[in-house]
């Protein structure tokens, strides 16, 4: 499992997983019921200068998303959420996500960070509030705010330290499935010659 950012170019990784996500949870994290169609129109602006993504890899598939759209030209205050597709959740990976998230944030200058979320969206609103966001409720939908100081040598060498981790996993993983692509036409041959099953 590694965190990385994720680049321009990179809009069918995040397309995808988008589009594993349940009916549900598209709800929880749009705020609306969305389809595909919108999906695609979403992700095609979502990797732009005024926006920051960091993607959660496991066994080097996008399973998770945090995004953060700046909403000042200053980039003192933005606006966070972030997606983890259901069979990932509960293991402690939005909360990983969320504070690298929060943390890149810190580190691009950001003071105000917020998140607007449906009330029932429990999951977020508990993430949030560990990170030290204040809750208000309105309506159906609750604001978190977190207000963090400004970066310091420590926090830009944990992020800069995180993404040449994530880049060295991802060329690991890389070439282990051009390997694997490699030696799989081998493999399926080596079977032909073998009158005997695999044992399982």
């Amino acid at each position: 499992m590694h965190v990385r950012r994720l680049h321009p170019g990179e809009e069918p990784l995040l397309l995808a997983h988008l589009k594993r996500l349940d009916p549900e949870i598209r709800r929880l994290r749009f705020g609306n019921a969305v389809n595909d169609f919108f999906l695609e129109r979403y992700v095609s602006l979502a990797l732009g200068e005024e926006a920051l993504v960091k993607g959660l890899f496991i066994d080097g598939e996008l399973r998770g998303a945090a995004e953060l759209r700046f909403l000042t030209g200053s980039h003192d205050e933005a606006e966070g959420a972030f997606s983890i597709e259901k069979p990932y959740q509960g293991h402690g990976h939005g909360d990983r996500l969320f504070g690298r998230l929060v943390a890149s944030a810190r580190n691009r200058g950001v003071r105000r960070l917020f998140l607007t979320c449906l009330r029932e969206n429990r999951r977020m609103q508990a993430i949030a509030a560990k990170h030290g966001a204040d809750l208000s409720f309105e309506a159906g939908d609750v604001t978190a705010e977190i207000l963090r100081p400004y970066a310091d040598v420590q926090s830009l060498a944990r992020e800069w330290t995180d993404e040449t981790e994530a880049f060295a996993f991802a060329m690991i993983e890389w070439r282990r499935k051009r390997l694997r692509s490699f030696t799989a036409p081998l493999r399926r041959l080596a079977a032909s010659f073998n009158p005997f099953p695999a044992p399982h």
